[in-house]
């Protein structure tokens, strides 16, 4: 039988088990945790479960991981966002629109704006601008185009929840406007698992297990080659062997596991220097309800977005109760630095009081994380996919790469997900 060792049970190490297992490939997943999911894992604590952050899934029923679950006999299902929200620095709260009505009904621009709003959609529907704009900044584009006012906070909010990249003078226009037109093309934007990500994990979990093993606890060292073929990992003292081994973890990560020696210097620059996506998350157990909307709310500088989470998917808080979950994408620099990092977090317990002001008095408990990596590439002119590192590694034959750093279609975690269908095109010639 061929076996197959896969590095990391981050999801799409676990969807790409998945995969395998079920065309009868025997799979092994060493995982140096004790849980999987990597960076998307579920944390759970007096009732509450919540994801690593905003884990939306866009296109829906469309998206790769519907495809993926459905393959392998476990079909998901995704709730809609509701009525999406932004407030602004001087509290005034204004519809965010997601879909044509929603531009005539916000007071986010004005008439002439929404005329010009509607014909510019009608065109990235249309695909007009789907090539030649990959390495045109969004901040580039707009000023050419003379976007300002309500349009320009539109696609500033766009940029950094569509591409978690608030950063506009250096988003790929070509990438964000490529994967609007896939929102219309599919008719699915960004969605929410109906049961939340747990059922995933315990479904890709049993599917693996039927023609392979999850091994927790242990942590990979490095990739054995022989011949100039992967042929095995080593974890501690033993050794696994294998017929193919795909490495899902970070490429900043690589060379960890690989002698730099074998390769090219220009491909050994292009993962080390790869730069990911970066934030702070504040998770709140709330004691009460404190609102039933079930869209997106951002606020507006600073940039920030979130939900509450419980009201798509009613498992993830106690009965009567509430989570909230609000996102500040930043740089890797201010997160990195103390007082900036401290800063930041500051910054966004002020908008989410712009939100609730009286949230203080239905706290339980808050979690607060500051993450270098959420996402392995920032999807901006310097790393669109065509400029990241593709599934198979050169120079070694039988080694793969699969997660969301590497070369493949969407932003944040839709590069993920996407990348197993790559992978595994790549590593059995089937595609779906």
């Amino acid at each position: 039988m061929e076996k197959t060792i896969i590095i990391g049970a981050g999801i799409n190490g676990l969807l790409l088990g998945a995969l395998l297992a079920n065309d009868g490939i025997h799979v092994t997943i060493l995982e140096k945790n004790s849980f999987p999911g990597g960076r998307a894992f579920v944390y759970e604590r007096g009732g509450y479960s919540m994801d690593y952050g905003v884990h939306l899934t866009r296109f829906g029923q469309k998206s790769a991981l519907a495809k993926i679950m459905k393959r392998i006999g476990a079909d998901v299902t995704f709730r809609k966002l509701g009525a999406s929200y932004v407030v602004k620095e001087n509290g005034e709260k204004l519809l965010f629109p997601t879909s044509p009505s929603g531009i005539f009904s916000s007071k986010m621009f004005t008439f002439s704006e929404k005329i010009r709003l509607i014909s510019l959609l009608v065109k990235i529907k249309k695909g007009t601008f789907n090539n030649g704009f990959m390495d045109v900044s969004l901040e580039k584009w707009m000023t050419r185009t003379g976007i300002t006012g309500g349009i320009r906070m539109y696609l500033e909010l766009l940029s950094a929840s569509a591409m978690v990249c608030p950063f506009v003078e250096i988003t790929s226009s070509g990438e964000m406007f490529r994967n609007l037109h896939k929102v219309f093309s599919t008719g699915h934007s960004a969605e929410y698992l109906e049961c939340g990500w747990k059922p995933v994990y315990e479904s890709l979990a049993r599917a693996i297990e039927k023609n392979g093993v999850i091994q927790y606890g242990t942590k990979a060292d490095s990739v054995i080659i022989r011949n100039g073929k992967a042929c095995g990992v080593t974890a501690g003292k033993k050794k696994f062997m294998a017929d193919t081994v795909v490495i899902n973890a970070p490429v900043q990560h690589l060379f960890r596991m690989l002698p730099k020696k074998l390769f090219d210097k220009k491909y050994v620059a292009q993962c080390e220097n790869l730069v990911p996506t970066s934030g702070i998350f504040f998770d709140i157990a709330l004691k009460k309800r404190i609102a039933d909307c079930d869209g997106l709310l951002y606020t507006y500088n600073p940039i920030t977005y979130g939900l509450i989470t419980s009201n798509l998917c009613n498992e993830l808080a106690p009965e009567g109760r509430q989570l909230l979950t609000m996102f500040y994408p930043t740089s890797i620099d201010d997160v990195r630095n103390t007082s900036m990092r401290k800063y930041r977090k500051q910054e966004l317990w002020r908008a989410i009081k712009r939100y609730f002001p009286d949230i203080d008095d239905c706290i339980l408990w808050k979690r607060e994380s500051s993450l270098t990596m959420i996402d392995g590439a920032q999807i901006n002119i310097n790393q669109t996919d065509d400029k990241r590192p593709g599934p198979v590694v050169p120079v070694v034959s039988n080694l793969y790469l699969v997660g969301d750093s590497i070369a493949a279609p969407g932003a944040g975690g839709d590069v993920g997900n996407e990348s197993v269908l790559e992978t595994y095109a790549a590593m059995t010639g089937i595609t779906f």
